[in-house]
């Protein structure tokens, strides 16, 4: 897929995983990104200064393919690729193992260059990820660690900075909802389709500033595209595109890209995921007219 038909896109929702030994992989997947009409890329980063190897592991999904930092301290290595890469990269920190001052940490990356947050909630292993739990891990207690989200959140809010919180509305629909009546003015996207689409259409319907996107949701919309179709054009304002693709796997964008102009959404909802609800969560700016 090379023409982009003019087609603005923005993905909302992808992973670093890269260090420099792949900074000319990572720069020729992103031309490739280019000429298929991606303008931008929201890529998470990890940061760990605390955590050995055994325990930086029990919150690392399995199946990535890590190239970058074997204990996961991404931020530097993310902040190069976005400094050489222009307006394409969007830095998100990813903050699940981040540990300390939680408002002071974040203000220095903030300051540092990063635009947005990713989090993930690990109160338990109950977790749909099968991950073990926050408290766990941190040896803190479950009001510790809601503390240090509510703490995120607060700063985010405060900030204007969009947060991408991977949650479980089936589990945890209720936490979800005290997030939103806590920071009614928080951007917030909950990945996955919520993780289930029955119990996040009430989260959707009740809170206009929390969003969704399809990342790995690929092979589902794939066996039942018409359903799909009818809750993305339901919700046609809060869905945002998303591959989860690590940044050097451009051929995973391209197969998101070509997902969602395969069900044949009217344009104006095709435009809505690809661009204008991806600005809107991410707080970009339209480029001015020369």
């Amino acid at each position: 897929m090379e023409d982009s038909g003019g087609q603005e896109i923005i993905d909302v929702h992808c992973h670093c995983f890269a260090g420099m030994e792949q900074f000319d992989l990572v720069s020729s997947g992103l031309a490739k990104l280019r000429n298929a009409g991606v303008r931008h890329m929201a890529v998470m980063g990890l940061v760990n200064t605390h955590f050995n190897s055994q325990d930086i592991w029990k919150l690392i999904p399995e199946g990535f393919d890590n190239r970058g930092n074997p204990l996961f301290y991404e931020a530097d290595d993310l902040l190069h690729f976005t400094r050489e890469n222009g307006e394409m990269l969007f830095p998100m920190l990813d903050t699940r193992c981040m540990f300390g001052d939680t408002p002071s940490l974040l203000q220095d990356y903030v300051t540092r260059g990063f635009r947005g947050i990713k989090g993930l909630y690990l109160a338990d292993e109950g977790n749909d990820l099968g991950l073990a739990s926050i408290p766990d891990v941190f040896d803190i207690s479950l009001e510790q660690y809601h503390q240090r989200e509510w703490q995120i959140f607060a700063f985010a809010e405060a900030n204007e900075l969009p947060v991408l919180y991977h949650m479980d509305a089936n589990r945890y629909g209720d936490v979800m909802k005290a997030i939103l009546d806590d920071f009614p003015r928080l951007r917030i996207n909950f990945p996955h389709f919520g993780i289930g689409r029955k119990a996040f259409r009430q989260i959707l319907d009740r809170y206009p500033n929390a969003c969704t996107d399809l990342a790995y949701m690929l092979p589902h919309i794939q066996s039942n595209p018409e359903s799909y179709c009818d809750f993305i054009s339901h919700y046609q304002d809060q869905v945002c595109f998303g591959s989860d693709a690590l940044i050097y796997q451009p051929q995973i964008v391209l197969d998101y890209i070509e997902l969602v102009r395969s069900l044949k959404l009217p344009k104006e909802i095709e435009s809505k995921v690809f661009s204008e609800n991806p600005r809107r969560f991410l707080g970009l700016t339209y480029p001015r007219a020369r």
